[in-house]
């Protein structure tokens, strides 16, 4: 077992009563909250073909300002929904207020920006101006543009319009509508702003804040000065747009259900991965994840009252089909209040982001609920990290250009690190069958060691691979997989070893229904060991790091960013101990479609970058329903792949994709169509036959 020194186990506990202190700071303000609502229009700066509006609810403090601000944005959902009284909830199955802002005799607009209340009004008590945007006009459910497949530069200029009128509200060059019920002159502190986006909302707001930073962009004129703190994400997807979006000098952290039925891959945890290796911020950022066991997409919005998914496979549910999931909620409400508080606002109390570091205990009102696993990196700053090994070379050669050292192993291999992540994270995939063989990861030659004394923590990142049988069963509560590890110094010798399981529980990866199989989902974890805890290690003479597979006997992992840090290790980041009840996967039997290959005709792109370029369109039409989901219609022809989409009809039978003149040529003739959409059963259609 690991063993503290008596510096080290103070400063342990030490950290652990200042995080208990601040988990819950006082309420001190009372709330108001209204909602505006401006007419619509063509709003060119936000898109130039529908009218887009600007609507939204406000939570405030009771109380004279200024105050930070946070600004909350939804994904993509249909627009207009109905109360189902044998099921007790609002369905959402109509989309006809994207363009006409208008509903269907019998439906309501969605509200979907009254989701997030319970992070809102838990916000704005203790001290910040919270806005929560509504993207139902012109952009939730509306056609796609080429370079912005998913729309999100678009909704990152919403929000920048947004800012924009909060701005003239705050100065007093405008006046809020009535329906608000109160002022906003002088409330809000722009050099204080806080994000929060939610699937398609995520990747919008690392569009906004693109958008904002481009050179020559005109937002800044428009809006005034902002500092933008801080980003939090839930269920993002990612790569939507022609842009790579992520999040630099900002603190960011992401949280992923690890029953997503929709962003179903998991791709927010990519911005991640490439922010690990960009690096060079000009100040200490954090930038972490927090994959949530049992969680699916829609429940984290109270507004979006039917379930994306159904089953899970290796965790237990924690929610019903519908009408949503109060302890789910939970364990995004928890992370949110901390990240703002530590990120956001004049009066940082930086502790709170303890909760995102895997060398810290998560709290009881958290662990209670579910299983997590944690990515944390304290600072991308120059200095604040030395690289032993990102698998960047050919297999045998770290990273440092060292070759590093394997014995006993059945599989060694540099490659991807699995379908979640982004394609530039690269991993060492490592399997061993018995025990006792090791890999030996080299920063440096022998005879030019490495001082290491000003680092404090070895920090990696692993996921359990693992097929079939294997991730289906039960988990063990301590983790599923085990080895050692040690410092490896320049005159041969090794400081003494710890124990992985001393530090983390690595689990293996959990999964859900997509397109008719289970999917497994692995997603890397980072783990964090003081470099105090390595007895014998000589910090002035380092090589490299061994890791000896010498306690699970047999497994395949994934190893990926091994790195000396600066920044300190907490006191150890265990969870209570807890058996696994993973619910059981039912495969439930495909859905009897009526599905058709309605129409093929000629004619040309009208927005985007490739205006007036000559193209196809084909439109499909089913008796089921396409769900508006954050993940993009998926148009597969054969083996080829179209995500430029728009519906066909305000109920959601019909779906156009569009495909330029040369990409429709190179598809087969003959070829088998189908549509796939997040964890849905895929839609058949049998042979395109072409003009």
């Amino acid at each position: 077992m690991k063993s503290f020194g008596l510096r080290t186990a103070f400063v342990g506990l030490l950290s652990l009563i200042i995080l208990v202190a601040v988990l819950t700071p006082a309420q001190a303000f009372g709330v108001l909250t209204g909602e505006y609502k401006l007419a619509a229009k063509i709003d060119t700066t936000v898109r130039s073909e529908l009218a887009t509006e600007l609507w939204g609810q406000v939570w405030r403090p009771d109380a004279s300002g200024p105050f930070p601000l946070v600004i909350l944005l939804h994904g993509n959902h249909s627009t207009c929904g109905k109360f189902d009284a044998t099921l007790g909830a609002r369905l959402d199955d109509n989309s006809q207020y994207t363009r006409s802002g208008t509903c269907p005799a019998g439906y309501i607009p969605a509200p979907s920006h009254l989701g997030y209340a319970y992070l809102a009004a838990d916000l704005a008590q203790r001290g910040y101006v919270v806005v929560s945007i509504n993207a139902n006009r012109g952009i939730n459910a509306a056609d796609g543009i080429s370079g912005d497949f998913g729309l999100n530069l678009v909704r990152g200029r919403l929000v920048l319009r947004t800012m924009q009128e909060l701005a003239r509200w705050n100065a007093g060059t405008a006046t809020p509508p009535p329906s608000l019920g109160f002022g906003m002159l002088g409330l809000m502190d722009f050099s204080h702003v806080g994000l929060m986006g939610h699937s398609r909302g995520g990747e919008g707001m690392r569009a906004a804040v693109a958008q904002y930073r481009d050179a020559g962009s005109p937002w800044p004129q428009r809006i005034g000065p902002v500092t933008f703190e801080a980003i939090f994400e839930i269920g993002p997807v990612d790569g939507q747009t022609n842009r790579i979006l992520n999040a630099p000098d900002v603190a960011w952290n992401v949280i992923l259900p690890g029953c997503d039925g929709d962003v179903s891959d998991l791709e927010g945890v990519r911005p991640y991965d490439r922010m690990l290796l960009k690096g060079a911020e000009t100040r200490h950022f954090n930038k972490s994840s927090l994959e949530v066991f049992g969680a699916n997409h829609n429940f984290y919005n109270s507004e979006w009252q039917f379930s994306e998914t159904s089953d899970c496979q290796g965790q237990r549910k924690l929610f019903p089909d519908h009408p949503g999931s109060e302890a789910q909620q939970k364990t995004a409400a928890v992370p949110f209040r901390h990240f703002m508080l530590a990120h956001v606002g004049a009066e940082k109390i930086r502790d709170q982001a303890r909760i995102f570091d895997p060398s810290f205990q998560l709290p009881l009102n958290l662990t209670a609920i579910t299983q997590y696993a944690r990515n944390y990196r304290a600072s991308l700053m120059a200095g604040s990290s030395f690289t032993i090994d990102d698998f960047s070379n050919a297999t045998g050669t770290s990273s440092n250009g060292v070759a590093n050292a394997a014995s006993g192993l059945n599989l060694y291999r540099h490659g991807d690190a699995g379908f979640s992540h982004d394609l530039v994270q690269r991993a060492a995939s490592v399997k061993w069958k018995g025990s006792g063989g090791f890999l030996q990861l080299n920063a440096v030659l022998p005879n030019a060691p490495l001082d290491v004394s000003a680092f404090s923590t070895l920090g990696f990142r692993i996921a359990l691979k693992c097929f079939g049988k294997l991730c289906a069963n039960p988990t063990d509560p301590t983790g599923d997989v085990d080895f050692s590890v040690a410092l490896a110094m320049a005159d041969g010798a090794f400081s003494a070893a710890v124990a992985l399981k001393d530090y983390a529980v690595v689990r293996r990866p959990v999964g859900t229904l997509v397109f008719d199989v289970f999917e497994n989902k692995t997603v890397l974890q980072t783990v964090r060991i003081p470099l105090g805890d390595f007895a014998d290690a000589d910090l002035s003479r380092m090589v490299g790091v061994r890791f000896t597979f010498d306690k699970t006997t047999g497994s395949t992992i994934y190893l990926a960013n091994v790195s000396f840090e600066a920044a300190e290790a907490g006191p150890g980041g265990l969870p209570p101990p807890r058996a696994a009840t993973p619910d059981v996967a039912v495969v439930k039997p495909p859905p009897a479609d009526v599905n058709v290959i309605a129409a093929l005709r000629t004619t040309r792109l009208t927005e985007g970058q490739r205006v007036g370029e000559a193209a196809v369109e084909i439109e499909l039409k089913s008796s089921r329903a396409f769900p508006v989901t954050d993940s993009l219609p998926v148009l597969t022809l054969g083996k080829a792949r179209f995500r430029l989409s728009r519906f066909a009809d305000d109920a959601q039978h019909g779906l156009i994709f569009t495909l330029t003149a040369q990409e429709f040529e190179g598809v087969v003739d003959g070829a088998d169509a189908g549509i796939r959409i997040g964890s849905a059963p895929a839609w058949r259609f049998g042979a395109l036959r072409k003009f």
